[in-house]
């Protein structure tokens, strides 16, 4: 039986011409961004197959504001650069503006800020970095009525919509190049306890000692705020400690900048005396005094793939991920 105006979905479009539903909804609606010859196989299929929009759909969206938030951490850190820029420049081709909202790492900020755009009637949201990852504040966004996207740093909460990079897999890569090219004393310089991205990268770490035959010290493992300074701080206070030191991971790299300025300052040579790892690859990580071997995280990547997913739930497309895990690159530099 051949498909009706009645059943035939943006999905049976997709399927048949081999892209995603999200782009045959940009076709669709002349948003751009697929080739000419796209265009019109679309456009063929969708007259083939008598597909007309859901009515009772677009009458919901008339109220639409075609405007989404994007909730950012902390908007001066240069890591948000890039996912800010794939974010709008993807929700532009998709027909939405964003309003941007800075909420430096605190939790009541960050609900303040929500808050503040529900007023102003987004029609979704994303949640860089987010502080609301705990069981008890999905609730809290679930309450709000709207769709909402984590980014970069995923909900306790598994199942909550997510785009961003495999931290374990990621930071596991990072150590074993480090044993691999002959480090097994191995410091760990974490972000605060507090963040999900940072127990994942611990467990990265700790899977990459298990898999070489290296036994877990939780005395070479700290943790602290995601800083130059802090990063200065701490790894100062260990190498004043009398502590011995051959390698160091960095959870990102802003602490990696604070930590070797410390390491060269207390006389030590990286790489002879201490190998430094990050993540991340921040801009500033290759202009280094000894440029920063790191992970690089798909930072435009991030924001483009959580605006796609987010304008989904907005615009009811059907067939979404929940998660979405992207690859990181490990990016091999002089300071190992």
């Amino acid at each position: 039986m051949s498909k009706t105006a009645k059943n035939t979905t943006l999905k049976d479009i997709a399927q048949e011409a081999g892209i995603s539903a999200a782009a045959v909804s940009k076709v669709l609606n002349n948003h751009g961004g697929a080739s000419k010859a796209t265009q019109a196989r679309v456009h063929e299929i969708a007259k083939r197959l008598n597909y007309s929009p859901n009515i009772v759909a677009k009458s919901l969206k008339v109220n639409k504001t075609k405007t989404l938030g994007l909730v950012v951490s902390d908007s001066s850190h240069s890591f948000f650069g890039a996912v800010i820029k794939g974010a709008q420049e993807e929700a532009a081709q998709l027909g939405y503006n964003i309003i941007l909202a800075n909420t430096n790492r605190d939790k009541e900020n960050e609900k303040e800020a929500i808050n503040t755009l529900i007023g102003k009637r987004i029609d979704g949201l994303l949640l860089a970095s987010s502080r609301l990852t705990q069981r008890s504040d999905i609730r809290y966004l679930d309450s709000l009525n709207i769709p909402y996207v984590f980014l970069i740093r995923r909900s306790e909460d598994k199942k909550a919509p997510f785009v961003g990079n495999d931290n374990i897999a990621g930071s596991k890569a990072i150590v074993d190049h480090l044993i691999k090219t002959g480090s097994s004393r191995i410091h760990f310089l974490n972000m605060d306890k507090a963040s999900t991205s940072s127990a994942d990268r611990l467990k990265g770490y700790t899977a990459a000692l298990k898999d070489n035959g290296i036994k877990y010290d939780p005395s070479l493992v700290y943790n602290t705020k995601p800083d130059i300074q802090e990063g200065y701080t701490v790894i100062r206070n260990i190498l004043e400690s009398g502590q011995r030191m051959e390698a160091l991971f960095c959870g990102c790299d802003i602490l990696g900048i604070g930590a070797m300025e410390a390491i060269l300052e207390y006389g030590l040579k990286i790489p002879k005396d201490v190998r430094v790892c990050g993540y991340d690859d921040i801009e500033f990580a290759a202009y280094l005094r000894r440029p920063l071997t790191t992970m690089r995280q798909p930072k435009q990547s991030i924001g483009v793939k959580g605006i796609e997913n987010l304008v989904a739930r907005v615009e009811g497309i059907d067939d979404k991920q929940n998660v979405v895990v992207l690859k990181s690159e490990l990016v091999v530099r002089e300071s190992t």
